[in-house]
């Protein structure tokens, strides 16, 4: 026993007599090997293939994937095609040219019909291409290894103790976010998964101030230096050879977008949601809220929310009242029904337009007209403003800029689109006045398609509805008022 005391003793005073940091040197030691690693892998890289998995964790814990087919070459061709997920079917492509550090990007599905070419330092995510590309990835490590060994930056680099799901032979590498030029302000830490002796990053994890996991990219089937050619790149370009490729700006096929939205418009029968709006009188932005109802070809119901004053609900139907709208408000608190002709004055100060231009395809209608003329005339400016979040889903965000010398035909100087991605409609709008001041914003919220709306729906008699003075005695009130 007492041999045994003495062993202990031995052995604990070895451990006391080891040179204080000697532990922290041995794990900074290992962190510039692996950094090291990455330099000469850096240096060796000319060329890959591989196919990148990218998750996203959104609000909720809500989770998006999608792949990426990415081929690169150096010095600088980059080709990403999305293969599944929300962005299926975009290209984006980069490669040398005059304007270098240029992006073009074609976007995939209905949206087919845009492309745009964007500065990379204007470009965000889910489109920037230097998150996606371990050229980008080892260049950012390359940095940190040629930081001298006094930075006490470097000292922050740390690696992560082994994990039972990593595959054999690879290492975490966790660097804090200052320490990569990668923009994004809400992420804390990046770790890399770095496979031992290639010094290649296979895996690049996000995380957030407190640890949470943000986004992941991960890396399958990837072949380096297998001798891609630059006709790759050109082949994927939409103009090859072209000079203009790279200029900065968005191409607007009009007559594509047109096709496209007559076959979006074809699958959508009915919907319900919400319809915010707000115009400028007097010098100020009045909100409006109201939920509606609409039917093909011409059949809308809609009620305002909570509202003091003004229309409360309107009823117009295809071959119904003479063309006329049904209308309920309020006059010193007394209900008041009557019937008004949809483009009247009190209809439009209501809609600041007509009843009969409510709904998708009437505002399709209203800017294809509007896109057609400034698009023959060539003095139509499209800038693309990437991708927005509108009532919680992603939006395509177009901007359209019309020419001085329309500003006696049109009514407004430019007009913003939030474009939804899924549902492929116009969910919000903002019109400006020849002052660039917001005249008008509209923007559905909520929305249902296809949800068969029958003609209860879209009669005066719904018990639901205010159209009635007597809902107990609905013949009493057509005997009364002689209203259908």
């Amino acid at each position: 026993m007492t041999r045994l005391v003495r062993m202990m003793l031995y052995t604990l005073s070895l451990v006391l007599f080891i040179p204080r940091g000697a532990a922290a040197e041995a794990t900074e030691t290992r962190v510039q090997e692996i950094l090291t690693e990455c330099q000469a892998a850096y240096h060796r890289l000319v060329d890959y293939r591989g196919t990148l998995r990218h998750e996203i964790w959104e609000k909720g814990g809500a989770q998006r994937q999608h792949e990426i087919a990415v081929t690169f070459r150096k010095p600088s061709s980059l080709l990403m095609q999305w293969q599944s997920g929300l962005y299926r079917g975009t290209t984006l492509l980069t490669r040398p040219t005059r304007a270098l550090g240029t992006v073009f990007i074609r976007l995939g599905g209905w949206f087919d019909y845009v492309q745009v070419s964007i500065p990379s330092t204007e470009i965000s995510d889910p489109f920037a291409p230097a998150l996606k590309d371990v050229n980008a990835w080892l260049y950012a490590l390359r940095a940190l290894s040629q930081r001298s060994s006094a930075d006490r930056s470097l000292q922050l680099v740390a690696l992560q103790p082994g994990d039972p799901q990593l595959a054999e032979g690879r290492v975490i590498l966790s660097v804090p976010a200052f320490l990569i030029p990668f923009r994004d302000n809400t992420v804390t830490t990046y770790e890399f998964v770095i496979e031992r002796g290639t010094g290649l990053p296979l895996e690049l994890i996000l995380r957030g101030a407190s640890g949470e996991v943000r986004q992941r990219l991960s890396y399958t089937d990837l072949q380096v230096n297998i001798g891609i050619s630059q006709q790759v790149f050109e082949r994927e370009s939409p103009a090859s050879g072209d000079p203009s490729l790279f200029r900065p700006g968005t191409d607007l096929d009009v007559r594509g977008f047109t096709q496209n939205w007559l076959r979006r418009a074809g699958e959508i029968q009915d919907y319900t949601g919400v319809w915010v709006t707000e115009a400028r009188r007097e010098g100020q932005l009045s909100r409006r809220t109201a939920r509606f109802k609409f039917r093909k070809p011409f059949d809308v119901y809609i009620a305002w929310e909570h509202e003091s004053g003004g229309l409360k609900e309107a009823l117009f139907r295809t071959g119904w009242n003479r063309g006329r709208v049904r209308v309920r408000t309020a006059l010193f608190g007394i209900p008041v029904i009557g019937d008004l002709i949809p483009d009247g004055p009190w209809v439009q100060r209501e809609l600041h337009y007509s009843l009969k231009e409510f709904g998708f395809g009437q505002v399709v209608e209203r800017l294809q007209t509007q896109l057609l003329q400034g698009w023959l005339q060539s003095d139509l400016e499209v800038q693309f403003r990437g991708i927005q979040e509108h009532d919680g889903r992603p939006c395509y965000v177009l901007e359209f800029v019309f020419p001085n010398t329309q500003w006696r035909t049109h009514p407004y100087y430019r007009i913003v689109l939030h474009w939804d991605i899924v549902y492929r409609v116009p969910v919000k709008q903002e019109a400006y006045d020849w002052n660039n001041q917001l005249d008008t914003r509209y923007g559905f919220q909520d929305l249902r398609f296809n949800v068969s709306l029958n003609e209860y729906d879209f009669n005066s008699t719904n018990l639901e509805y205010g159209f009635l003075l007597f809902r107990r005695v609905p013949w009493l009130d057509w005997f009364l008022t002689g209203r259908e």
